[in-house]
């Protein structure tokens, strides 16, 4: 068994269906400047979010055992949808600290005014157990909308232009009249969307929850010993079930993604 000193030379995994994860990925290369990062998209089997909850167990569980032979001493799974429907398995298989992302319905509750709160989200999100918790524990005046299709766009790289304003336009007129006072960014893809998504509700605040698995991340490796020396520099590895060429778009899209910030 590799001590706490070497398994601290390890990157940090993070896993996401596709491109969604780079969105996390950006805010703990922020939190994290000393750690090296192994980011991993399952874009071959991409989108999740329309498959049934077996399906991504499975896939979620292939795809975290092969990045812990890789070598990694933590893993996020920087998916909802994945959280939603592996998590426990995967905290039970792996030997390495594993954490989620949920999305952030309890710090929607304290943003929210007198107005509503809007959660957009993968339909295999929604129909989660975890999710469906979170709900009754936080769920008061919050509109629960399925949004199929929208990470394409994500995955496709068109975080702007008219196709992707018509299609928001489509998805959130229904909810123009509603006074929402927090938009719930529950996919992971999504934040890589904002700036498309503000427009719609310029007073709202639009959240997500990689703030929290941040948090949770550094409580995991505190606890293990396994956080790098803070004179270390940190370096990000990409890899894609689809291939070198999407490693590269996944290594563009951060890339760009960073611009946004």
């Amino acid at each position: 068994m590799a001590s706490a000193h070497s398994s601290a030379r390890l990157p940090i995994g993070v896993f996401d269906s596709g491109f969604g994860g780079i969105s996390v990925l950006r805010v703990l290369a922020q939190r994290f400047p000393q750690e090296d990062f192994l980011f991993f998209g399952d874009s071959a089997h991409a989108p999740y979010g329309v498959r049934s909850p077996n399906e991504i167990k499975a896939l979620t569980l292939a795809s975290a055992q092969a990045m812990h032979r890789i070598g990694i001493k933590a893993l996020v799974v920087a998916c909802n949808t994945a959280t939603g429907a592996a998590l426990d398995t995967l905290q039970r298989e792996l030997p390495i600290p594993v954490v989620g992302i949920q999305p952030a319905l309890r710090l929607a509750q304290t943003l929210r005014k007198d107005g509503q709160v809007l959660v957009m989200a993968t339909p295999a999100t929604l129909s989660t157990p975890t999710y469906k918790n979170l709900a009754h524990q936080y769920g008061e005046r919050t509109i629960h909308l399925p949004c199929p299709g929208l990470m394409d766009f994500v995955e496709r790289g068109e975080l702007s232009g008219e196709k992707l304003h018509a299609f928001l336009k489509n998805l959130l007129t229904r909810y123009r009249d509603n006074a929402v006072d927090v938009v719930v960014l529950g996919c992971t893809h999504y934040p890589l969307l904002a700036h498309a998504i503000q427009p719609f509700y310029p007073d709202a605040a639009l959240i997500d929850g990689s703030s929290e698995t941040a948090e949770q991340l550094a409580q995991a490796l505190a606890a293990q010993h396994l956080a790098s020396p803070a004179t270390a520099s940190g370096h990000i590895t990409f890899l894609s079930s689809a291939g070198l060429d999407m490693a590269q778009r996944m290594s563009n899209l951060y890339q760009e993604a960073l611009a946004q910030r």
